[in-house]
Order: C-alpha cells, then structure tokens, then sequence
C-alpha cells in the first residue's frame, strides 16, 4: 500500500481529521465519538500513520495533544490513556517490548493487533504534551490527580478481586470462576499498568511538575505518587502473598497478570525521582514505605520474622536481573544505585528521627506530626491528611465547618 500514489498524502488527511473531531464537542453521538477516538488510538499504533500524525500542522497537533491531557473524570478514560502510552511505549524503563515476557510468541493471526505491534513512540507529541504541562499551570495538577485517582481506583478493584478470585480457587469448584469477573480483574490490572507509565513519561518530561514546590499543587502531587507507588510495591513484593497466589494460579483470563508489568513501570518512576533529595524524603517519610520491597526488585528476599520458618531455598524470586533481553545493564545500574541511596538515607533518616508523643500526631493517619491548623475552626491534622482531603471535600474532620485557608503549624515550645 505503500507505494501507491498519494499514500502518505492520504494518511496525513485522515491524520488530520482524527486529530481535529475526536474530541469535538459539536459531535454527540457516543458510538460515533468512540469510533474516532478508538481509530486514532490505532493510528498511533503504526509507524506510517504515527508519521502522518506528527505531519498535520503543529497547531493541530497541540490542541490534539491538550484534548488527550483534559481530566479523565467524567469522560471515557481509557483509550485517552492508551494513546499516551503508545506515544510513550518504547522509552519507558524495561518498555521496549512487544508482548510480555512470560506469554507465548505471538500468533501469526494476531500479528497485525494494533497493541502487538512494536513499540514506536513519538518524541515530537512528548515535547508538546512536556510543553503543555509545564506551561500551564491549571493543566498539569488537574490532569495528574485524576491519573492518580484512577490509578488509585483500578488498583484497588485488582486487589478486590483477586481476594475473591483467591477464595473461590481455594474451594473445591475452583473451575467454575467466573469467567467475565476474570476479564475485569484483568483490565483493571492493565489499566494500574498502564497509568503508571503514563506517570513515568510525566516524571521523565516534566519532572518539576512533581519536585518544583513553587508550583501549585507540587507537593500534594509528589506525595500522593509516593503513597500509591508504596501500596502497589507492598501489595505485589510481599513474600508468599495474595498477588503470587493467584498469579502462580495461572488462570485462563489472567495471562497479563504478572509481577514484570507492574514492578518495571514502578520502577521507572523510582530511578527517575529519588535522583532529587526532596523526592527521597518525601518516599522516606510516607508510613506505608518498606525498604524490603526495593530489595524486593533485584531478587533479595524479605528476611523472615524472628522464629519463623525461613522459605525453602529452593524458590525462585522475581529479580529484575533476570529479564537481560529486557531491562539493559545500564537501567540495571540505576535500580542498584537507588537501592543504595535509599538503604543510606533511610538509615540517616531513622537515626534522627526524634520520638513523637502520641498527642502530637496527626488524628487523622497517626503517622505524620501535627503541622496544619484550619481556619476557621481552629482544628489540626498533618498537611498530607488535609490537602488530600481538601481536594474533594471543604468541610472540617471534625467539625464539618467549611475551611476557608490552613496555616502551618509548629507546637509552641514547653515553658520552663
């Protein structure tokens, strides 16, 4: 096809006409829309359209781009989602395949899969989307909390799920899981994946939007990233637990289910942050933090509690040292360095550390100091607790006052 005259002319026209009406408002019709929406997200799927994207007039592409960064509530999400990620596929860390390592080659009838088809990411739309979300200030947090939210949301419907898909493999119809609840299971799990990565490309092109505090928003970003990237890692390193249990189950339905898919991508964001001091503090101090699940990523084992049976020698451990057709020794280098930086700073960090009294503590989490006080009522929490709250709720903890500003806070020094 081709050489066929007018080929690419005809591509980037098309190109053009995605790009302009996928997100139209003018057009109502839902089937319609989705219909735009899923040939663009084929589009990008291919060398020759993707060039013919990156052919139509600048503008176009940026008010493309800006149409992909609007907030996903309240919209179709997912293939919005998937279409940053085929721009992005191919430069993540550990990114550069075309099926998961622990599928089977593929099919020859599936050959021609938009999502099997090789990584060819465009590093012309990464600069407008960079562009965008460090030129616009509103864009950039409103966009990435509800990345967050969403990530948030699927993660925890996985682990839902595989509690109950656990539970009904323990009885004795084991075979009768439902099958549609499998799929869900599934797509949630992708979807966890393939927010994250969205996540690492925001952190590689713009990380100030995260490490910069001068910006609005910053330092509720940064530690809402921190406290989800924890979960995940907790959830999926923790020896023998309920993530390898269905995982080594190996259910039909589940194929994409596997620890490289969700531990790379976390992984790229790590080595991307920790290089600044504020990100590493920031990790350090989110109470859900374990060093044991960083260790977890180069195959070291959690070491068992005092009395416990040691598992058998035997079982083989995730590492990502085992995926060398995967994972290059340089991004290899950088999971070693930071595994470094943060056994050291973790260290530094317990040993000055000083003890907290229990009055003293957020009411809220009981893991971070007091250090916001609401106006008006006078009430107090960390400022974790509070801007997190503040985000979709304006009314006290406590008291249900409507807070109208919150100042820092210190503990007035005890008189002697």
């Amino acid at each position: 096809m081709e050489e066929l005259p007018g080929y690419e002319e005809t591509l980037t026209r098309l190109a053009a006409i995605l790009a302009k009406h996928f997100a139209d408002s003018r057009i109502v019709g839902t089937d319609i829309r989705d219909s735009l929406m899923q040939a663009l997200a084929s589009y990008v799927c291919y060398p020759h359209s993707l060039r013919a994207v990156e052919r139509i007039p600048e503008e176009q592409r940026i008010t493309m781009m800006k149409n992909l960064l609007a907030p996903y509530e309240q919209r179709p999400w997912a293939q919005t989602n998937w279409i940053l990620v085929r721009l992005w596929r191919g430069c993540g860390f550990g990114y550069r395949y075309t099926r998961l390592p622990h599928l089977l080659k593929t099919k020859p009838e599936d050959a021609n899969l938009p999502s099997l088809q090789k990584p060819c990411p465009s590093i012309l739309l990464q600069g407008h989307m960079a562009d965008l979300l460090r030129s616009d200030r509103e864009m950039a947090p409103s966009f990435l909390n509800s990345v967050l939210n969403q990530l948030n949301w699927a993660f925890s419907e996985f682990i839902g799920m595989i509690q109950e898909i656990q539970q009904a493999a323990e009885r004795l119809e084991r075979n009768f899981v439902d099958s549609r609840q499998l799929k869900v299971c599934a797509t949630c799990f992708d979807l966890s994946v393939s927010l994250l990565r969205v996540l690492e490309m925001t952190v590689t092109l713009a990380p100030e939007i995260f490490l910069d505090w001068n910006r609005p928003s910053s330092e509720l970003l940064l530690r809402r990233l921190a406290q989800l990237l924890n979960q995940v890692l907790n959830r999926v390193t923790a020896e023998r637990n309920l993530f390898d249990r269905v995982v080594n189950l190996r259910l039909p339905g589940l194929e994409s289910v596997d620890h490289y898919p969700i531990l790379v991508a976390v992984t790229g964001i790590l080595v991307r942050l920790l290089v600044n001091k504020r990100a590493t503090e920031v990790l350090l101090a989110d109470p859900c933090f374990q060093l044991r699940s960083i260790q977890y990523l180069l195959g070291q084992p959690e070491a068992p509690a005092p009395g416990a049976t040691p598992p058998p020698s035997e079982r083989k451990h995730f590492s990502l040292q085992s995926y060398t057709d995967y994972i290059s020794r340089e991004e290899l280098a950088k999971v070693d360095q930071m595994l470094g930086h943060l056994s050291e700073e973790s260290k530094q960090a317990a040993a000055s550390t000083l003890p907290t009294s229990e009055e003293d503590l957020c009411p809220i989490c009981y893991a971070h100091p007091i250090s916001a006080l609401f106006r008006p009522c006078g009430h107090k929490s960390c400022k974790a607790c509070i801007n997190q709250h503040l985000m979709n709720n304006k009314d006290c903890f406590f008291c249900k006052a409507t807070i109208t500003g919150v100042d820092d806070y210190e503990k007035p020094a005890s008189s002697s």
